[in-house]
């Protein structure tokens, strides 16, 4: 079986031990600077910790003390770090670096190119390696913008997300891996070796080798169960999973200087220009569409009045239609490269309002689908989403764990500016089956009080758990990596109310720090590859090289941090086949064909968050209202 390369240079020495000075923690201390708190055993049996101030060099009243690198990861992480940087000011490296901390990890960020919009950094950080027993440096590089440069063109190819002619950076892993070496080479003769006389450490030259696994392959469920690996094909061949039961009515809503591009819209969803890429609503979603099922919503300015009166128009014609589906095409021009406020504002406005009253809508960008181009290769995903949203289901999953509810919880809180503290607490779930099959979006708590909102977040919770009993056996709760302790303990004290339904806690991390090479020429591990990092942690590609294809053709995704929570003393459960459903929800994004290779359970958390800060600005806006069991997000 091959191996990866993970961004760890470890330490060759397995144990260390190390000269520290402590002092026993009491209920009044205040802690001062250079002075960190530690669990240490008391006595020299190891089976009784207490919490320490620690200090690495002489205070009054601290004791000398010798400790060794098994008996505080936290500790022995922290002595790494100081005698890395002990090691850097004595040596006569010409990069320029600063210590950082982040929460509770430590960092040193070395400045390898500065630019007008900002510097390239590589990072060491302390890590310790469970699964191979083994401390060691996480190494990457990461682009810093500065404050007021906006993320464009030049900042996206600094950063490795675009290649130098603009385009999505197919050599992505190998780029980082050229800046990442050549950093180490000409890093590793100063800080080769970081301990003492008494007490050596080593640092490697190579990356940590570990042995790489692999889940299924994802697989789709179209009409009929018919089974594809493609989305696009799978429809194109098989047909969607379940069809619109209605008639459609679609209403265009524009201004007049959009009558050309409507028309060419309209054209492509009924694929008479570009059949090639997209053959057309009733060929690939079963759905009629012809001018006499069209009608225009005139938009002559964007007046709260008119904005209202359109809101009004398409209700009178759900109203006037009702054993009808009526979806809005709202054409809209809004910046691509900056924030458009009023334009934003908006589309936020409608987006509210229509979500408010049950009637799906799709926005179409001018700015950004213009030209015929870029028209061509976006209507088969305007396509699909406008049928998702309609209430159709385009393919599910196969999953791994049958009979499984999902629940993807999120939270908005709203943050005062002049204060910088919190004045409202929002958090809601997103319900899936391990299929992919969207249930309903549901508000958990709502509230100004910190209290009552987790409170209201524990009860809630238990009430959603205990209605779903009866129609699952298992529930899996699929938490985001910001969300904040307070709140895992509040869904803590709801599971363990529960025990008619096994439950499963498992936190997803998108955006972490760990990153692998693997030792094709690529240096891209192929797609489901995963790596244990511990008991309870996993590192998955939801994409990479597909097998037979081992072609990068756009840049690819980082790999996602998927960690286990034993909040309910759970017995031995199959991970895999968790992690399986997990990178299986990645293919259930209706939001494109191909679409963001993001577990959906977690992808549309973040979208709905982002809508939520926005409609909070909407005057009479309810939390509530965007309760709803049609996906109007995508």
């Amino acid at each position: 079986m091959a191996n990866i390369r993970l961004n760890i240079l470890p330490v060759k020495e397995k144990t260390f031990s190390f000269k520290v000075y402590r002092k026993l923690k009491q209920q009044n201390d205040i802690k001062n600077d250079e002075i960190y708190l530690y669990n240490l055993p008391q006595e020299e049996t190891l089976d009784d910790y207490k919490p320490y101030w620690i200090s690495f060099t002489p205070k009054d009243g601290f004791e000398e003390y010798i400790t060794n690198s098994y008996l505080s990861i936290g500790l022995s992480k922290k002595y790494l770090l100081n005698q890395l940087v002990d090691t850097l000011e004595n040596s006569k490296l010409h990069f320029t670096y600063k210590v950082k901390k982040k929460f509770t990890d430590w960092s040193v960020e070395f400045i390898i190119a500065q630019y007008l919009q900002g510097n390239r950094i590589i990072y060491m950080s302390p890590y310790f390696l469970e699964e191979q027993n083994a401390y060691g440096f996480i190494i990457d590089f990461k682009f810093s913008k500065k404050d007021g440069i906006p993320f464009d063109k030049d900042v996206q190819k600094l950063s490795l997300s675009l290649d130098s002619n603009g385009r999505s950076n197919k050599n992505y892993y190998t780029d980082k891996f050229i800046l990442v070496n050549n950093f180490i080479k000409e890093i590793y003769p100063s800080i080769k070796n970081i301990g003492t006389l008494n007490s050596p450490i080593t640092i490697s030259t190579n990356l940590i080798e570990t042995t790489v696994f692999h889940l299924n392959k994802k697989e789709y469920i179209f009409s009929n169960n018919n089974i594809s690996s493609s989305q696009f094909q799978g429809i194109r061949n098989f047909g969607v999973y379940k069809n619109i039961p209605q008639d459609i009515i679609f209403a265009f809503i524009f201004e007049d200087r959009f009558r050309s591009f409507a028309n060419e819209l309209y054209l492509n969803l009924i694929g008479k220009l570009n059949p090639g890429t997209f053959p057309g609503l009733d060929q690939m979603f079963s759905i009629n569409m012809n001018t006499k099922n069209v009608r225009q919503i005139k938009l002559n300015d964007h007046s709260l009045d008119t904005m209202f009166r359109v809101v009004d128009d398409v209700k009178s014609l759900q109203d006037d239609n009702p054993d009808k589906k009526i979806v809005g095409i709202y054409i809209e021009d809004c910046a691509v490269d900056s924030e458009d406020i009023p334009a934003s504002n908006n589309y936020y406005f409608l987006k509210y309002h229509f979500i408010k009253n049950n009637l799906p809508l799709q926005v179409v960008n001018y700015r950004k689908l213009g030209d015929r181009n870029s028209l061509k290769w976006s209507t088969s995903n305007l396509a699909l989403a406008m049928f998702a949203k309609m209430g159709g289901i385009p393919w599910v999953v196969k999953p791994s764990n049958k009979n499984c509810l999902i629940l993807g919880i999120g939270s908005s809180h709203k943050i005062n500016r002049e204060t910088g503290e919190v004045s409202k607490y929002f958090a809601y779930t997103v319900c899936l089956d391990s299929s992919g099959l969207y249930k309903t979006l549901e508000v958990l708590a709502d509230e100004e009080s910190e209290i009552s909102y987790l409170k209201k977040l524990t009860a809630n919770l238990v009430t959603i758990l205990k209605e779903q009993k009866s129609n699952y056996e298992t529930c899996v709760l699929h938490l985001p990596f910001k969300i904040k302790q307070k709140e895992v303990t509040a869904i803590s004290d709801a599971i363990k109310q529960i025990d008619e339904i096994e439950l499963v806690v498992v936190k997803i991390n998108v955006d972490n720090k760990y990153f692998g090479y693997s030792f094709h020429n690529t240096l891209v591990p192929y797609e489901s590859s995963f790596v244990k990092l511990s008991k309870d942690e996993y590192l998955v590609w939801f994409e990479g090289l597909l097998y037979g294809k081992e072609i990068v053709d756009k840049r690819l995704s980082n790999p996602v941090h998927i960690q286990f929570l034993n909040i309910t003393n759970r017995k031995k459960i199959d991970e895999q086949a968790f992690l399986q459903d997990i990178l299986n929800l990645s293919g259930a994004n209706w939001r494109g064909f191909n679409a963001k290779s993001i577990p959906i359970s977690i992808y549309y958390s973040q979208i709905i968050a982002r809508y939520t800060e926005a409609f909070e600005k909407i005057d009479g806006y309810k939390e509530g209202a965007i309760s709803n069991d049609k996906p109007w997000f995508l």
